[in-house]
């Protein structure tokens, strides 16, 4: 597994803040975030105008349509890079992704274990083992 591979690729498909948490096992864990451009926010904003009946950036409007259509985005967009990853670079991997802060919307963070292919890893075992 090549740590350096695994960063450049995640660089060059936009994804940035990339830092590498120390764990103890064969395995690479990742933290970094996937930035919303505006057209994805805008487009967000008009699910949310179409879909709600509550004002815009209203708590309704907000915490069931505009957040979590971003946090799907995100999540598909990052699982399409991830997956590819995986292919091309014959490694497994898990991701989980933190909820979006209504304050602070312009990106969403994530996690990710890198591991060789095969090999039984659970992201929620490693990350109580680091406490996070």
């Amino acid at each position: 597994m090549n740590k350096e591979a695994i960063i450049e690729t995640l660089e060059k498909n936009g994804l940035s803040e990339i830092e590498e948490i120390e764990y103890k096992e064969n395995a690479i864990v990742l933290s970094f975030i996937y930035e919303f451009d505006n057209d994805e926010v805008e487009a967000a904003k008009a699910y949310a105008n179409d879909e709600s009946e509550d004002e815009e950036n209203g708590d309704t409007w907000s915490e069931e349509f505009f957040l979590p259509y971003l946090n799907d985005l995100a999540v598909d967009n990052v699982g399409e890079i991830i997956e590819n990853m995986m292919d091309e670079m014959q490694i497994d991997a898990q991701y989980i992704s933190y909820e979006l802060d209504e304050e602070e919307y312009s990106y969403n963070e994530f996690i990710a274990v890198f591991f060789p292919k095969g090999k039984a890893v659970e992201i929620e075992q490693i990350l109580d083992e680091l406490e996070m």
